[in-house]
């Protein structure tokens, strides 16, 4: 299965000093952060779609550009190169996002591509279809050829070929200067939050990747290398007061014994395994070059569990974890009235 990024158009409405994707958002351009959160999805390639300015030197070498010379056409053609590339790769499905979506993290891109089976899986949004969506091989001969509505003629012209994925986050596109300015602004609120939260500055650069129902932060994604040069083994770090209480409180009745029991070891090294492959992942698509690289899997261990904290975090992420899954099955012993059955998590790449 390939991620598929457009990113072809002019931006003809964004009126900033460069193109929309390459405007600074947080410290990095626009387009890196759509790319981050397809790399951490961990599906097996990602194409990005370029047309109207060369983006090559923006992106890590593992992505396979396409180039499209009509991209003045409309999104269609796009969308027809992107399969074409897909199919001569032996490809099965695509996920399709904008590249213009920032705050669509990598949680988003997972739900959409392991959504049950069913040629075509659309994210949505507070009621509101939005890419990313799965588009099967299946389908792909009856996607449109011109135009500028890619997928969405097809997705409403046969409403039986879709499953509908409800999704929590911001999918908002930019297009104008003011929808950049308000996601600033965004990410500005998050790191005056988040130092809250840590009690004193971050150490390095993170993204929100969990948020609470009122919008703070409770999941960070840390880049594995601190500004000082020193490695961050911990990818997904649990920043959220009420969930380090809470998981703490789970912790002191003997939790990290009871998960190990439970679950035995294989299956947890395993998923230590797995965290170390994404981590590698999302710090080989950057430009970074660290002197020394993270070790070690969920909170730096190997073997075994080191705290409840980082898996839980991973879990609500969107991990493969089983001991985070196992920490959301055991939170109800935790003396709290007020803790949902299914804890609420909103998801965004800030």
């Amino acid at each position: 299965m390939a991620g598929v990024l457009l990113a072809a158009g002019d931006g003809s409405r964004f009126t900033g000093d460069t193109h929309k994707l390459l405007a600074d958002l947080g410290g990095r351009p626009v387009l890196a952060h759509a790319l981050r959160a397809v790399v951490a999805a961990g599906l097996d390639e990602l194409l990005v779609v370029t047309g109207a300015i060369e983006l090559a030197d923006h992106m890590p070498e593992s992505v396979r550009i396409v180039h499209n010379p009509g991209w003045r056409s409309g999104q269609a053609s796009s969308l027809q190169l992107a399969v074409e590339a897909a199919r001569e790769a032996g490809h099965e499905s695509i996920v399709v996002g904008l590249a213009d979506q920032p705050f669509v993290g990598p949680r988003v891109w997972k739900q959409v591509a392991t959504a049950p089976s069913a040629p075509i899986a659309a994210a949505v949004f507070a009621g509101q279809r939005r890419p990313p969506v799965r588009l099967d091989k299946a389908i792909w001969d009856q996607l449109p050829t011109e135009g500028d509505e890619g997928a969405r003629t097809l997705i409403a012209a046969h409403p039986e070929l879709v499953t509908e994925v409800p999704c929590v986050g911001d999918p908002s596109d930019i297009d104008t200067e003011e929808t950049l300015q308000a996601m600033r602004e965004t990410l500005s609120n998050d790191t005056a939050a988040v130092t809250t939260l840590l009690g004193r500055s971050p150490q390095g650069e993170f993204e929100v990747v969990v948020r609470s129902p009122d919008g703070l932060p409770v999941v960070l994604r840390n880049f594995p290398v601190l500004d000082d040069g020193r490695p961050m083994p911990t990818l997904y770090w649990l920043c959220g007061a009420r969930e380090n209480m809470l998981v703490g409180r789970l912790e002191s009745m003997k939790g990290v014994r009871r998960a190990e029991t439970d679950l035995g070891l294989d299956v947890i090294n395993a998923a230590h395994d797995r965290y170390r492959e994404e981590r590698d992942a999302f710090l080989d698509s950057s430009a970074a070059t660290p002197a020394h690289r993270p070790t070690g899997g969920v909170g730096g261990t190997r073997n075994g569990v080191k705290c409840l904290h980082a898996h839980y975090g991973w879990w609500l992420a969107g991990g493969d974890d089983p001991v985070g899954q196992w920490v959301a099955e055991h939170l109800h012993e935790v003396d709290y009235p007020e803790w949902p059955t299914a804890p609420s998590a909103t998801e965004d790449t800030a």
